[in-house]
């Protein structure tokens, strides 16, 4: 991939994953498609920042595609 991508996906990550910390509380459940609604992103987006918040530990993955924010 260029730098140019990687770049531009780097950013989309930045503002999906500020814009899931703006709408959602501790507690909250929170899923792909929520993500993709709210965030007006795709389908691999919202699934890479949901993958994301788990392995950092910000997100307790509960089934699949959902998980619950912590």
């Amino acid at each position: 991939m260029s730098d140019i991508i990687k770049q531009t996906q780097t950013e989309q990550d930045i503002k999906t994953r500020t814009s899931v910390f703006q709408m959602f509380k501790s507690g909250d459940e929170i899923s792909v498609s929520l993500i993709q609604r709210k965030c007006s992103v795709g389908y691999f987006s919202a699934s890479r920042t949901l993958e994301n918040l788990v392995k950092d530990g910000l997100v307790e993955l509960i089934k699949g595609t959902y998980g619950k924010m912590l």
